[in-house]
């Protein structure tokens, strides 16, 4: 869905290249040693109603398995927040196994990969800021078991 709504449109074997490589990353869950992520998601992700339903509901399910992993830490930004130090855009935190620190962002027309210890130093600034904006993991879960059942209709 994400794919196929780009314009100028991609060809369908861009969009195939682009969802196996999508795919080939969650791997990485499966790796060992494993790694350690953390993540910060916006709720009104979890409601929008793109593409199939169903798949939707799958890939709800699917976050709400990775939230119990124990190598994996995911909080939500609940929708009523009325400003966060995310509203500039995403960002992805690295480090490398030397302990070198980098900062990944993406934008639409380009993407930065920062090494210079100051801009890292600054997007993990607002990275801390945003964890404490967030709903906790425990609490981020329960949102998600909540909505959950609201779509499967259950009680």
């Amino acid at each position: 869905m994400v794919f196929s709504s780009h314009y100028p449109p991609l060809e369908e074997e861009e969009i195939e290249k682009r969802v196996t490589t999508r795919l080939d990353r969650q791997r990485i869950l499966e790796r060992k040693p494993r790694p350690i992520l953390h993540f910060i998601l916006e709720e009104s992700i979890l409601h929008a109603e793109l593409g199939d339903p169903e798949v939707m509901l799958r890939q709800l399910l699917h976050l709400r398995r990775c939230m119990d992993l124990p190598f994996i830490s995911i909080q939500i930004m609940p929708r009523k927040t009325p400003k966060h130090a995310g509203l500039a855009g995403p960002l992805v935190l690295l480090e490398t196994p030397d302990h070198d620190q980098l900062a990944y962002v993406e934008m639409h027309l380009r993407a930065e990969l920062y090494d210079d210890p100051a801009d890292v130093s600054a997007l993990m600034q607002k990275y801390g800021m945003l964890r404490t904006q967030a709903l906790t993991a425990e609490e981020s879960a329960r949102l998600l078991d909540a909505l959950l059942a609201a779509l499967l209709g259950e009680t």
